[in-house]
């Protein structure tokens, strides 16, 4: 009995150090994480540009991924040129308009007051205004906590320009990166963890390209949705509504609260049609692009999803919640793959 506990007391004190070291890593690990995903991103572009031969002759993994960077960096360079001035006039519009929406939401806000003051009893009007104003304290803490993680951030400012940076070289050095690190790992447990980042690869791999492929047909159905319904800022709109994209689960909910609240705004009916197109496009992405171009590589229920969330975001941040959800599928994999032995089948 007393050795068994012993053993837990151990356990538990391994658990809780490496717990505190995890957090208090926690901004490398999430940049190296980030780095592995755009490697991960990048790297069919570049398995493609290797295959290229000039003059008889294939180019090297380094040529191929300064190639692929150059590329990338010019092209997103174009992106913004062509896009900042669209989406510069918008901001400062919306941010012209601002006053004036929040005044027509006080309104708003007052007139659903005034019903309940006139149909209800004493008790659910106070029930009511407790309730604004606990939905205002969290949408204030909600801004704050985004402030800061912002911050903690932009502190961090080195971290998030070696992403990039070590992205580059984990694409030049994979085949050799492989092999360095199977090293470390004993010749006894070399074909399980084989097996294992095998299917990891495919989890991660899977996840990313899906989560680009959904964000960029996320921002051009909601920007042609909204300029068909005349929707004002659309652009804008739809570059918050493919952001969200991102987090999977709850994201399309948090991008779509700002775009029908602002349609609600302007005229019930347009937050009417608006809430309704975005539904009917969420229904689509779910059962027919998300399981098309992401297939069954999370393999994990909402609620999940959700608590990995939660618990990357508080960890984390804002980087820990996008990357919860792959990171839990990877840990559910290694399990099952455990639980079978390590086999191929499954």
């Amino acid at each position: 009995m007393t050795d068994r506990w012993t053993r837990f007391t151990i356990g538990l004190v391994f658990t809780a150090a490496a717990a505190y070291l995890l957090y208090r890593l926690r901004f490398v690990l999430v940049t190296v994480a980030l780095a592995v995903m755009l490697a991960y991103a990048v790297s069919p572009l570049v398995e493609l540009v290797t295959r290229v031969r000039l003059a008889g002759r294939a180019l090297s993994r380094l040529a191929g991924v300064s190639a692929v960077f150059v590329l990338l960096t010019l092209l997103g360079a174009a992106v913004v040129k062509l896009s900042a001035g669209a989406v510069g006039n918008e901001v400062q519009r919306l941010a012209a308009h601002m006053p004036v929406y929040r005044e027509e939401l006080g309104r708003m806000l007052d007139d659903l007051l005034a019903v309940v003051d006139q149909n209800f009893s004493a008790d659910f009007r106070q029930t009511v205004q407790d309730a604004f104003s606990r939905a205002g304290a969290l949408l204030v803490d909600a801004l704050a906590g985004f402030v800061g993680v912002t911050a903690k951030w932009l502190i961090h400012v080195v971290e998030l320009i070696l992403i990039p940076l070590l992205a580059f070289y984990f694409l030049v050095d994979l085949p050799g990166f492989k092999q360095e690190l199977m090293q470390f790992i004993p010749t006894s447990l070399r074909p399980k963890v084989t097996i294992a980042a095998r299917h990891l690869d495919r989890i991660f791999a899977g996840y990313v390209r899906g989560q680009i492929i959904l964000m960029v047909v996320a921002v051009a159905a909601v920007w042609g949705g909204l300029i068909v319904m005349h929707m004002p800022f659309p652009l804008v709109l739809a570059l918050v509504a493919g952001i969200a994209r991102a987090i999977p689960v709850v994201g399309p909910f948090l991008g779509t609260i700002p775009i029908v609240g602002l349609a609600l705004l302007q005229s019930t009916s347009l937050g009417v049609e608006v809430l309704v197109f975005l539904l009917v496009l969420q229904v689509i992405e779910s059962k027919a692009i998300l399981p098309a171009v992401m297939g069954r590589q999370l393999d994990l229920r909402a609620a999940t999803i959700i608590l990995a969330l939660l618990v990357g975001n508080v960890l984390f941040g804002l980087a820990g919640a996008f990357l919860a959800a792959p990171v839990a599928a990877a840990v559910k994999a290694i399990l099952t793959l455990a639980d079978h032995g390590f086999s191929e089948q499954v």
